[in-house]
């Protein structure tokens, strides 16, 4: 569906990497390569044709010289809100492989709604099937999504923060947002069950506030992550603590 939301970027890419897991993702066989002038139209084997105010194009099976393409298909989820998500998913690939991509929608209303062809360079097509599969799973803290579940008084966070984190070995990034910020950054690492980062964020009033944070990340019973933040602030005396669940 194409909706319409106002939400912070953190809001947005939880959003994101929701729907796009409860996507189906399918790679086609072979490369593709587009296909110009009158015969294109009548190509039973093309997928998409596309016609502008000169001539049509068919994405076709290569079988000759031209720029080749390696093929998936999303088809998104029924009812999801999946507004930006053509965007994101060009933006992940590109920061992680330098590969551009291209993109044709469709729509087949037995299946959902729309679905959309992305083309990329062949030679790309390893590095971008490991993106991928990195966005459709969680390992250890990488691409888990925390909501606020309680706050301590003094702290500028809401119900509606939410943390979206990545994690490379010891290393750990999230952005966060909603509720109280507008935006917020933190870096840090993680040891065990122990976390260690610096934050900085922009608040709904617009201030900037910044700090240190220390914590403990465990697994609740039902195998999600609880993240209990213990927080000192840079800028202004005070201290506090905070709790998120996956």
């Amino acid at each position: 569906m194409v909706s319409i939301s106002r939400e912070a970027g953190a809001q947005t890419e939880a959003r994101l990497r929701g729907v796009f897991r409860t996507s189906a993702i399918e790679w086609l066989d072979g490369a593709w390569t587009f296909v110009e002038g009158a015969d294109a139209a009548r190509r039973a084997d093309a997928i998409a044709l596309i016609r502008d105010e000169g001539r049509p194009s068919a994405l076709c099976p290569a079988t000759g010289v031209g720029e080749r393409f390696a093929v998936f298909r999303v088809v998104l989820p029924r009812g999801a809100d999946d507004s930006g998500f053509v965007g994101w998913l060009a933006s992940r690939v590109k920061a992680s492989t330098g590969s551009g991509l291209f993109v044709i929608c469709g729509q087949d209303s037995d299946r959902g709604g729309i679905f959309d062809y992305y083309g990329v360079p062949e030679p790309a097509a390893g590095e971008v099937r490991q993106v991928l599969d990195r966005l459709s799973r969680t390992e250890g803290l990488d691409g888990v999504v925390l909501r606020t579940v309680a706050t301590a008084d003094n702290s500028a966070l809401g119900p509606e923060t939410v943390f979206c984190f990545e994690q490379r070995d010891d290393a750990i990034t999230a952005r966060y947002g909603g509720g109280g910020i507008t935006d917020g950054w933190l870096a840090g690492t993680v040891d065990g069950a122990q976390v260690r980062f610096h934050y900085l964020q922009v608040q709904a009033d617009g201030t900037v506030d910044s700090g240190r944070s220390a914590g403990e990340v465990t697994r609740l019973p039902d195998g999600r992550w609880s993240l209990t933040e213990h927080f000192t602030w840079a800028s202004r005396k005070g201290s506090g603590t905070n709790r998120f669940e996956e």
